[in-house]
């Protein structure tokens, strides 16, 4: 029921944040316990999509990916197989058609692939926060016994409709991550409170000229104050996080074709384009040429919109 005078629903009083309780709800309808098990959404992990890969190119390099990975093996040959490696385990994983691997975001891994193996390979983050993952600090790579999971890889690849894709992507990649779920989060709400607003304020402004003075100076605190609270609360430094949000607006920009690669490295204020592309390979592993060849269209962040 709208309240004609200002357009907002009657007898319903928003939180500070602008959300409405369950149990308000219930009570400006009347409908009382028919809504006592609704659940508090606040505060829900998002899924933002990387890129979507689909590759079939003979290398042998040692990788740290700073986003998770969700990987299909279509073909391979037995004789001479596609492997990757943990140097921390030491253990070797070979792929096998038809075999998902997820590997969490951080693990150190050497992969060795032929031009016999072809992968379907989507890369994705689960942030709480901007910039706060929800698997921070843990690493693993994982085989995956699902083949109807392998089955939603690959319609999510073959799907013509761009946006009904990452849909797909992003549903593929929620149902490998439900059986890791953290039994808690990876940061203490209470602490991380102070500094909500300067995270979303700032991710859609960093650029490579933005320093942790500038993040003090937006929550009004001293730099080192600022700096001991910051990795207090997210176990990273302010350095880190501007790093992770400066590639995660390099990545929005670069899946827009209408802007070349130095356009996106301008809009950054890098001093130059070599510069901008080393920072992209250095944070994936990939070129941002490679990283446009593979998305097969543009990858939109959706909750924010192409880059203006």
């Amino acid at each position: 029921m709208k309240n004609k005078e200002n357009g907002k629903t009657a007898g319903v009083p928003p939180r500070g944040d602008g959300r409405t309780t369950a149990a308000a709800m219930a009570t400006a309808t009347g409908l009382g316990g028919a809504f006592q098990n609704w659940l508090d959404v606040a505060g829900q992990p998002t899924v933002r999509l990387v890129a979507m890969l689909d590759e079939s190119v003979a290398y042998d390099r040692h990788w740290t990916l700073p986003f998770h990975a969700l990987s299909l093996c279509v073909r391979d040959n037995g004789a001479d197989p596609s492997w990757a490696e943990l140097p921390e385990s030491g253990r070797r994983m070979p792929f096998e058609p038809g075999a998902v691997h997820f590997t969490l975001a951080g693990t150190p891994m050497r992969l060795r692939y032929t031009t016999a193996n072809r992968h379907l390979c989507i890369h994705f983050r689960c942030e709480l926060l901007p910039g706060v993952d929800l698997f921070e600090g843990r690493r693993g790579r994982f085989r995956l016994e699902s083949p109807a999971l392998a089955r939603r890889i690959e319609q999510a690849f073959a799907d013509p409709d761009p946006l009904r894709r990452l849909a797909r992507a992003e549903t593929a990649a929620l149902e490998a991550i439900v059986p890791f779920w953290p039994d808690r989060p990876p940061v203490d709400p209470e602490r991380a409170a102070p500094f909500e607003s300067v995270l979303f304020a700032l991710r859609d402004r960093v650029d490579a000229r933005t320093g942790t003075a500038d993040m003090a100076a937006a929550a009004g605190w001293s730099e080192p104050g600022f700096s001991r609270a910051f990795r207090a609360a997210f176990g990273v430094s302010p350095k880190q996080w501007l790093l992770h949000s400066l590639f995660d607006r390099a990545l929005r920009l670069l899946s827009d074709p209408r802007l070349s690669v130095k356009e996106a490295a301008y809009r950054l204020n890098f001093s130059t384009e070599f510069n901008f592309s080393r920072f992209v390979k250095r944070r994936s592993g990939f070129s941002p040429t490679q990283l446009r060849e593979g998305t097969r269209g543009p990858l939109l962040d959706r909750s924010h919109g192409a880059e203006k």
